[in-house]
């Protein structure tokens, strides 16, 4: 039994990290895609500004209070 819910655990976790990983890296892309789109129309740098670094982490809070809900 133990060894069931070691495997169990072990399985999840993976499934988590690759799962964790692949959506991180795909709101990444989105990310950079809008910040590109919205400097060429204000002819500003690129930059993560403090005030769009606590809208994202705001936002992944919410997304980590969601899943826990499950």
């Amino acid at each position: 039994m133990e060894e069931t819910t070691s495997n169990f655990r072990r399985n999840v976790m993976l499934i988590g990290a690759i799962g964790g990983a692949v959506v991180g890296l795909l709101a990444a892309r989105v990310f950079i895609r809008s910040a590109e789109e919205e400097a060429a129309e204000s002819g500003k740098d690129l930059a993560i500004t403090p005030a769009k670094g606590l809208q994202i982490g705001v936002l992944v809070m919410g997304l980590l209070r969601q899943l826990s809900n499950l």
